[in-house]
């Protein structure tokens, strides 16, 4: 019979899972493990039931839709651009919600632990300055910008706050028209070919093409008999009559009908009308920008078709104090989100503000039901503007306001191919999932005896170190490994801890924590997969196992 050398007060409290029974016997309880959620100057283990999420009605772009939709598979969009859902997680969740709103951005709601990309903003004396650099915070540490005013008079108080980061996500596509062909039928091709019709099977893809497709996105629509239409003022003859030619130069033949308070261009594709369903949408309220718009390299393009949207559904306002600024309105939340990237792209900042508006109302003679609605507002004049920061890869803007709010029900997280995906256009982190994921029925961790460690860093015996360590952090990470009773191990889990990941070649960032506590286990990937978490349990097992103190040689 082996017996081990040292023991912690109580029972000795190492890794065993599923390893013989004299190892078993030897060594005695199951190992407990603590975990630092995003950041590591935490001092307390965080429990498995407070892992990152958001509400299951949160729009994703991507695929355009709830993230209660995704699937493995699917793309949403990132601080990178287009990235692949490789798992999709649920639980059930009760406490509070922090709603975080930027200025000019629509609220985030978020779980207190879930990690955010912020950049920092001084004031001094009533000035603003942003401090270089990016870092992850928890939501529960983010600070929103002081008031300006108390009491009705002007306050300057000399404090830092947080601003989230819209990214400036560069295009990727490359295509010069789009196929026709998968919105065709056999039936339909046959027929129009009997009576020598050639119907268009390619879509041109140039700047005159996509300022059509904006003016649709704004004033168009398809009807059930396969017509496409495009409504103007009945003022905006010049529109419509350029809408016509341009229909024209792509083979149709469109008709311009005058309405009581409209014009009409409307022309017959079967073809075009099922595509433009599935590129920009049906009815107002699930109108979107086409992917291969808001992802091609070409800039122009994307210039171009933001000019048409905002000839069919733009208006230009004068403030008194003399800015100029392009105003739109539409109850699609999707399509207000991919204007604020596009226009984030171009290295604009469009601001978004939600107008509750439900119930029914007259508009021009007609009872009409309305929507929430969306209203896009853009400086269109030249003026220095202090409350954002345009810089190469974000729009840095300040956080407005956080509150919080009660929560009870499900909620959900996204693993994305680079770890981060977009909720309200504002860059999280999909860290934490994997320990959590592995915790979970799926996988459940218990079965190779590792448990959470519960009130004090002394009962635990493994530390997994996730996520960046800065040289602020370094010496917090030690206390912790140096609170912790022997025998004790540590796990190195991600990139970001094993070499410093992203941010290797930053100043403030260790490139390893080996730098300063021994690793025993390293996790590669950005981040791992639960199941390689689960290896790294075993692994470390086998070197429990033949460790001398245990193996009694």
């Amino acid at each position: 019979m082996v017996v081990a050398q040292q023991q912690k007060s109580g029972a000795f409290q190492v890794l065993v899972g599923k390893i013989d029974d004299i190892l078993q016997y030897a060594i005695g309880d199951p190992m407990r493990y603590l975990a630092n959620w995003g950041r590591l100057y935490s001092l307390w283990p965080v429990h498995l039931e407070t892992a990152c999420c958001v509400p299951p009605e949160t729009v994703i772009l991507g695929d355009d839709k709830q993230i209660s939709e995704y699937e493995p598979g699917d793309m949403a969009a990132s601080a990178s651009g287009l990235v692949i859902v490789t798992r999709t997680f649920k639980r059930q969740y009760s406490g509070y919600m922090l709603e975080v709103t930027g200025r000019g951005m629509l609220p985030i709601r978020l779980t207190p632990e879930h990690p955010v990309l912020v950049a920092s903003r001084l004031l001094r004396s009533g000035k603003g300055e942003y401090l270089p650099g990016t870092s992850w915070k928890k939501a529960s540490e983010l600070v929103s910008a002081p008031p300006v005013k108390a009491n009705g008079e002007s306050v300057f108080p000399d404090v830092a706050h947080d601003c989230l980061l819209i990214p400036r996500i560069k295009g990727h596509l490359e295509l010069t028209s789009i196929p026709l062909s998968p919105y065709a039928n056999r039936r339909g091709l046959a027929v129009m070919r009997a009576r020598r019709d050639s119907p268009p099977l390619d879509f041109p893809l140039n700047v005159k093409t996509a300022w059509l497709l904006g003016v649709y996105v704004a004033q168009g629509w398809t009807s059930e008999n396969h017509y496409v239409f495009f409504s103007v003022g009945k003022h905006e003859k010049s529109l419509a009559r350029r809408i016509s030619l341009l229909a024209k130069s792509l083979g149709y033949s469109p008709q311009i009908r005058e309405r009581e308070t409209a014009l009409v261009v409307r022309f017959s594709s079967s073809v075009l009308a099922r595509a433009l369903r599935e590129w920009c949408g049906h009815l107002a309220e699930n109108k979107k920008v086409p992917d291969f718009i808001l992802h091609h390299r070409s800039e122009p393009l994307l210039r171009s078709f933001l000019s048409g949207y905002l000839k069919g559904d733009g208006s230009v306002t004068v403030d008194k104090g003399g800015p100029v600024f392009d105003h739109a309105s539409t109850t699609s939340k999707v399509l207000v989100l991919q204007l604020q990237l596009a226009y984030a792209r171009l290295g604009r900042f469009a601001r978004i503000r939600l107008e509750r508006r439900e119930g029914v109302a007259q508009i021009e003679g007609r009872t009409a039901k309305e929507r929430d609605a969306y209203s896009l507002s853009l400086l269109a004049s030249d003026r220095k503007v202090a409350d954002f920061r345009i810089s190469p890869d974000y729009i840095i803007v300040p956080i407005r306001k956080i509150s919080k709010l009660p929560y009870s029900g499900q909620v959900r997280n996204l693993e994305t191919s680079d770890s981060t995906y977009l909720v309200s256009n504002a860059v999280v982190h999909n860290c934490s999932v994997e320990v959590g994921a592995a915790a979970g029925s799926r996988f459940d961790m218990e079965r190779f005896g590792a448990l959470e460690a519960f009130g004090s860093l002394r009962a635990c015996d493994l530390i997994i170190v996730m996520g960046t360590v800065t040289r602020k952090l370094a010496p917090r990470l030690k206390f912790i490994y140096d609170q912790m009773a022997e025998p004790k191990w540590v796990m190195a889990m991600g990139a970001c801890s094993i070499t410093g990941g992203l941010y290797f070649d930053s100043y403030n960032v260790l490139r390893g924590i080996d730098d300063i506590i021994p690793v025993d286990v390293y996790i590669p990937g950005c981040p791992p997969r639960a199941e390689a978490v689960l290896q790294g349990l075993v692994l470390l097992q086998e070197k429990i196992r033949r460790a001398p103190s245990l193996s009694g040689r």
